[in-house]
């Protein structure tokens, strides 16, 4: 199995993507409608289940901070969903779907980091600013210093 770089899987997310699975693999042999029905929203109850089941850095989606969640996945939200319905739908293993699932948490880490990176170098570039114009000031109150000194010195 490849190195998973951001999720942590646990038992739980193997045997509820492994129930997601079968629940598409059952639809087919249902023509009442309401099993129909009521398959999909199992199925639909259990991809959530399976998206709050992922872990990064030791935190579950399901109990990550609302702030933490929005910051980070938010935006993935959608797009993790779809990897959950597409690879379930279609028996994707469940060694391969984790990876599918690392590879799209990585892209969001870098997400966040490309954003960590502008924060830092704007507070780089304001401190560089305000250091200049702290020197300038500086510069300036010294010149109007001397000014006024050579002033005195002419009337005097």
């Amino acid at each position: 199995m490849d190195e998973l770089k951001y999720l942590n899987p646990t038992e739980l997310l193997e045997k509820i993507y492994d129930t997601l699975c079968s629940e598409y693999e059952d639809e087919a042999h249902y023509d009442n409608e309401k099993d129909k029905q009521e398959i999909e929203i199992t199925k639909k109850r259990l991809t959530k289940k399976v998206f709050n089941e992922f872990v990064v850095e030791d935190e579950y989606f399901l109990t990550m901070d609302s702030k933490t969640f929005k910051e980070r996945y938010h935006l993935y939200e959608k797009d993790l969903l779809k990897m959950i319905t597409g690879c379930s739908e279609n028996g994707v293993p469940y060694e391969k779907f984790i990876v599918i699932i690392d590879d799209l948490l990585a892209s969001a880490n870098h997400r966040l980091n490309a954003f960590e990176q502008l924060n830092e170098e704007i507070i780089r570039i304001k401190a560089e600013k305000e250091q200049e114009e702290g020197v300038e000031e500086a510069i300036e109150a010294e010149e109007s210093e001397t000014e006024e000194e050579e002033s005195e010195a002419e009337e005097g």
